[in-house]
């Protein structure tokens, strides 16, 4: 397919993941908009020669689900999606469609947050050996279909697919509003780094996957001064902002591609006007000059 000429602005660590023309429609817009589809490693926009008409960062995308829509002169499936507003926290549904509509459903429901309340809110549906494969991949990650059928002694493969493909993701569409679990032929493993091939997986993040994504943080006394570093990639230093208490350290960036909060509890007591900050090379220095007193 041939790229749109005129694109949106991309951060330097921004890649492009899927790019497809389509159409958007908002609840409370006129209709459908045609125009061009991005999904990158931060964010989802929507890009009209005019501009950008909607963003979201990855993070925000809490459901996935397909459905049938008017578009033009037709009835065809359809992605609803839904997403935390960035400032509001409120949630928010929008409709796209594209050509390779299974790709991106399939993609895009690999962002959704998986936590031990979604997969308990869907077991609560399932039989026994059903629910017994979910809360296992839950603790495992990803698991071979033979592992899976010794683990409720299922009598061939063939029962354990349809355990999964007729069971347990029809009723995390009814839960969840989308699959839980995914088939993937090559995956990495990103608590290890091992690239797995021909597993199931849960089909979307885990907790500790966002974990991983968390700044470090390193606080050094030094004296008449408090030194606080942390990892804080992805972002530009015009983006970053500081909040300096006498007993804390607020760091906040609220971009479309990345919104991020951390409040850092100081070992003693710093004057709120004395510092100075450093960025380079995605690490965050932030130089305080102590004050009277300590916590």
């Amino acid at each position: 397919m041939v790229r749109n000429t005129r694109e949106p602005s991309f951060a330097q660590d921004e890649e492009i993941v899927l790019y497809s023309q389509g159409g958007f429609k908002h609840p409370f817009g006129s209709g459908w908009k045609l125009g061009h589809h991005y999904l990158t490693n931060k964010r989802l926009l929507f890009f009209q020669p005019s501009g950008t008409v909607y963003e979201t960062p990855l993070c925000n995308i809490t459901n996935v689900a397909v459905e049938k829509h008017k578009f033009v002169l037709a009835t065809k499936d359809v992605i609803c999606l839904t997403y935390r507003h960035v400032r509001t926290g409120r949630p928010v549904k929008v409709w796209i469609v594209m050509g390779d509509l299974g790709t991106w459903r399939k993609k895009l429901s690999e962002l959704i947050l998986i936590d031990e309340q979604a997969v308990d809110k869907v077991a609560k549906g399932l039989d026994l050996s059903c629910s017994e494969i979910l809360w296992y991949l839950w603790e495992h990650r990803h698991a071979p279909i033979d592992e899976l059928a010794q683990l409720v002694d299922a009598p061939n493969h063939m029962d354990v697919l349809l355990k999964i493909k007729g069971v347990v993701n029809p009723v995390a569409e009814r839960a969840i509003g989308s699959p839980i679990l995914s088939f993937e032929r090559s995956r990495v493993d990103y608590e290890t780094g091992e690239r797995v091939l021909f597993s199931w997986w849960l089909a979307g993040r885990k907790q500790a996957e966002e974990r991983k994504d968390e700044p470090l943080v390193d606080v050094f006394d030094e004296g008449e001064y408090l030194t606080v570093v942390m990892e804080l990639a992805g972002v530009q230093e015009k983006d970053i902002g500081l909040d300096v208490e006498r007993d804390k350290l607020t760091v906040s960036v609220d971009t479309p591609a990345r919104e991020y909060h951390e409040r850092i509890a100081l070992p003693t007591l710093v004057s709120t006007d004395g510092f100075t900050t450093r960025y380079n090379n995605n690490i965050l220095e932030v130089r305080l000059r102590k004050g009277n007193g300590s916590r």
